[in-house]
């Protein structure tokens, strides 16, 4: 039985608040491993196509977000940014752990990456957190201010350029709503003959490692999508590559499965962790399109005063990497 205001059921609500206070758990160490920061997935990929994608915008609990300068240097090379939007625009109060935005956060994310060559989804579980009339206003605003928004029933996905589609969707709802793709129907958004990107919210939070059960669904959808590019986790877990049976045979895949906290004001330690990662895509020597390079960073958002939290490039992630 769904707990209310809660994803899960008494037993996964239970383990989220005991990791929330204890901290992150190892569990299912070495099912995974990260691939190298700069990797190679496919060769002879000619690059046309440059993106960006960071893990999960959090509550800033009415503080500023600033932009660190590694940050902006590691996206300044890529054409695109998509990123994964978790709180509303609102002052309202709202159920237990609802999570809201001050505008600030529109004007840092645009201090990143301009605004029109910007994606943001809303496939996460707190999208029902004040109900659809407070969510379609945090969207209006959100669009006003440029930016493309999809993950939602009317918009599923967002095709940048011609020849690659990225599909937002989510495995959790907080509340009851149907204004927002749900994650088993996200094989019916793919686009044959396309570069297609899973940007699912997924998995379990404070778990450093995905569980067996994730693993087996990220490669079932690795047979249709070129990459699944996960949130939800609150902390890094692998971005990993691995070969998946494809519908075309055996290919090498790009799985990452919890992009952690972009940016986030909590002091809690084990929140302030994420990644950021860009993908290079382009045609083959067949005219094919697919994925050539894989870069990424692990990013953390600590206070620069009380009142402004700085997001910036870190080598300093002290927890379990492998």
């Amino acid at each position: 039985m769904k707990i209310k205001n809660s994803p899960y059921n008494l037993t996964e609500t239970f383990g989220y608040f005991k990791r929330n206070f204890f901290g992150p758990v190892t569990k299912n160490r070495g099912l995974v491993e990260y691939c190298p920061q700069f990797y190679e997935l496919n060769k002879d990929v000619q690059p046309r196509v440059e993106v960006a994608f960071i893990g999960d915008v959090m509550d800033m609990a009415g503080r500023s977000l600033h932009i660190g300068d590694e940050v902006k240097r590691f996206v300044g090379s890529c054409d695109y940014l998509v990123g994964n939007f978790e709180a509303t625009l609102t002052a309202a109060k709202g159920p237990i752990m609802a999570q809201r935005h001050i505008p600030q956060i529109l004007d840092a994310l645009e201090e990143l990456f301009p605004s029109e060559k910007a994606f943001i989804s809303l496939g996460n579980n707190h999208s029902g957190d004040f109900g659809y009339q407070i969510w379609s206003e945090s969207k209006r605003q959100i669009e006003d201010k440029g930016f493309n928004v999809f993950g939602t029933m009317d918009v599923p996905w967002v095709d940048i350029e011609e020849k690659i589609r990225v599909v937002g969707a989510t495995q959790w709802t907080n509340q009851p709503i149907d204004y927002i793709p749900k994650l088993e129907n996200a094989l019916h958004y793919h686009q044959p003959g396309w570069v297609n990107i899973l940007y699912p919210h997924w998995g379990y939070e404070l778990e450093l490692f995905p569980r067996p059960e994730t693993l087996a669904r990220g490669k079932a959808f690795s047979r249709t999508f070129d990459a699944v590019l996960g949130h939800h986790s609150h902390i890094p877990q692998p971005i990993a590559t691995m070969t998946v049976d494809k519908l075309t045979g055996k290919e090498d895949q790009i799985i990452a499965f919890g992009m952690g906290d972009f940016c986030i004001h909590d002091k809690l330690r084990h929140y302030q962790f994420g990644q950021i990662l860009k993908l290079k895509m382009g045609p083959d020597q067949k005219g094919d399109w697919s994925i050539g390079t894989i870069e990424w960073r692990f990013v953390t958002c600590q206070p620069k005063t009380d009142q402004v939290w700085e997001t910036e490039i870190t080598s300093d992630f002290p927890y379990a990497t492998a």
